[in-house]
């Protein structure tokens, strides 16, 4: 009995360790994909140094193409219903999407990324989107991009989930902003409080001050 006893607690500490490695290594291609999507040019195909990260790419008629990964082995995170078991480790299952639409000459349309730690069952942790959008230039149509044209982080009422909407004109600074991301906390024991963890800058900027937009709402009105 006590053999047997030691083997299922050998059985037990092996998976958690491969469970926790795997999630690290994850975490790892996570960081890497991110930062290929960023690098992303809209109008442009995707470079062929960067083609490594988009194999294997899933495509949905009218939504694009995604590649995902997850620290949650042999099921698919982002599926519909999502069921997610027990957290088998100090951290919670976490999952990274990255969406890419391509027009009839295969060049980039549309980019996404989705960071999801399974706080919110409507929406992910944090989305952000880059697409070309004369709305994210006009502060009447988009009352929020009056301080940062072509960049619009904004809190999604319903969960406290961070939405970013970025446009490929928009200033650098604001798409670095944007893609300022710190995935660390995924795999961490205390986990992400808030989408801020994971994007401070836009986390920072999707506060919004009323009296930035007082004199706007006054013109927007004539």
């Amino acid at each position: 009995m006590r053999r047997v006893l030691i083997g299922i607690a050998l059985i037990v500490i092996a998976a958690y360790l491969t469970l926790s490695l795997y999630g690290f290594l994850q975490l790892r291609r996570a960081r890497r994909l991110v930062k290929a999507v960023e690098e992303l040019q809209i109008g442009a195909p995707i470079p062929r140094q960067r083609q490594a990260q988009f194999s294997n790419l899933r495509c949905v008629p009218k939504w694009g193409c995604y590649k995902s990964l997850s620290n949650l082995p042999f099921v698919d995170f982002f599926a519909q219903p999502r069921r997610l078991p027990p957290k088998l480790t100090l951290s919670n299952w976490w999952g990274v999407i990255a969406r890419v639409s391509f027009d009839a000459n295969g060049s980039v349309l549309e980019k996404a990324v989705g960071i999801d730690d399974g706080q919110y069952h409507q929406s992910g942790t944090v989305s952000i989107s880059v697409r070309k959008d004369g709305r994210l230039f006009d502060p009447c149509a988009r009352p929020g991009v009056a301080t940062h044209l072509g960049y619009l982080p904004h809190r999604e009422m319903r969960t406290g989930a961070l939405l970013v909407d970025v446009s490929p004109d928009a200033n650098q600074d604001f798409i670095q902003r944007a893609f300022d991301i710190r995935l660390d906390c995924l795999n961490s024991i205390r986990g992400c409080k808030t989408p801020g963890d994971i994007a401070p800058a836009a986390w920072q900027d999707s506060v919004f001050h009323a009296e930035d937009y007082r004199e706007l709402f006054k013109s927007c009105s004539k």
